[in-house]
């Protein structure tokens, strides 16, 4: 399916609250927002930017800040300060890289460990309802497309 691509006047952004830009940041925003609202509402102590970190870790324990940074697409200075607050909570530990002595491994500690399944339930609580009314199809395609505009952006 070959679509017309939009012109000029198509992609005019007045008035604002139809722009494309403004519609991603709000939704981003509130997306944020209800996550930390669910995390707080079940005794959680983390917010949605430490369950990211923590996530990454599920994924694939040991990295180096680098590497999770690159993953989370943030900078390695907010990295850093999400990596000291979860190791202040004890959910996380630094340990010497053996193949590099300036860099540490993080590793999750048990506490850290034992979240996963309580807050990935509280993750897909969180899209089930930002998703509500959507259609597996429509989720799949807003993805697709969300993807396309972030690859033309970066």
């Amino acid at each position: 399916m070959n679509a017309t691509p939009p012109t000029a006047d198509d992609l005019r952004p007045f008035p604002l609250r139809e722009s494309l830009g403004f519609l991603l940041v709000r939704t981003a925003l509130r997306l944020r927002l209800l996550g930390n609202t669910l995390l707080q509402e079940a005794g959680v102590d983390i917010t949605v930017d430490q369950w990211g970190i923590l996530n990454l870790l599920w994924e694939a324990d040991g990295q180096t800040p680098v590497e999770l940074a690159r993953r989370a697409d943030k900078d390695k200075p907010n990295v850093t300060r999400l990596l000291k607050i979860l190791e202040d909570k004890g959910l996380v530990s630094r340990e010497p890289d053996p193949a590099d002595r300036r860099s540490h491994r993080i590793r999750l500690t048990e506490a850290g460990t034992s979240l996963k399944d309580q807050l990935l339930d509280l993750g897909v609580t969180c899209l089930e309802r930002a998703c509500q009314g959507l259609s597996r199809q429509e989720i799949a395609t807003l993805k697709q497309l969300l993807n396309r505009v972030y690859a033309n952006v970066s």
